[in-house]
C-alpha cells in the first residue's frame, strides 16, 4: 500500500484546477463566439431596418413636397400669386400640428 503525501494531494488538486480552468476557458470562448454571431446578425438586421426606414422617410418627404406643390398650384389658380404660398404653407402647418398632437397623445399613452 502506498502512502499519499501532502505534495501528491497538492499536485492532484492543481491538476484538477488546471483541467477545470481549461474547460471554463473553452466554455467562455464558445459563449463569446455565439454572442459575437448573435450581435453580428442583429446589427445586420437592424442595419437593413434603418436603411428601409430612411428610404421610406425619403419617399414620404418627396410625397409631401409634391403634394405641397400641387396645393400651391391649386391655390395659385384661385388666389393671387402672393397669397398662394401662404395658403399652401398654412395648410401644411395645420397638418403638421395635427400629426404632432397625435404623436404626443400616443406618447402619453405609452408612459
Amino acid at each position: 500500500m502506498s502512502k499519499v503525501t501532502v505534495s501528491d494531494f497538492i499536485i492532484a488538486l492543481l491538476d484538477l484546477a488546471e483541467a477545470e480552468s481549461r474547460a471554463f476557458e473553452k466554455s467562455v470562448e464558445n459563449f463569446m463566439q455565439r454572442q459575437r454571431e448573435a450581435l453580428r446578425d442583429s446589427l445586420y438586421k437592424n442595419g437593413w431596418m434603418v436603411a428601409w426606414i430612411v428610404a421610406a422617410v425619403a419617399a414620404l418627404i418627396g410625397a409631401v413636397a409634391f403634394t405641397g406643390w400641387g396645393v400651391y398650384r391649386l391655390f395659385a389658380l384661385y388666389l393671387s400669386e402672393t397669397a398662394a404660398p401662404f395658403a399652401a404653407g398654412g395648410i401644411l402647418l395645420v397638418f403638421a400640428a395635427v400629426f404632432a398632437a397625435f404623436a404626443l397623445k400616443m406618447r402619453r399613452q405609452d408612459g
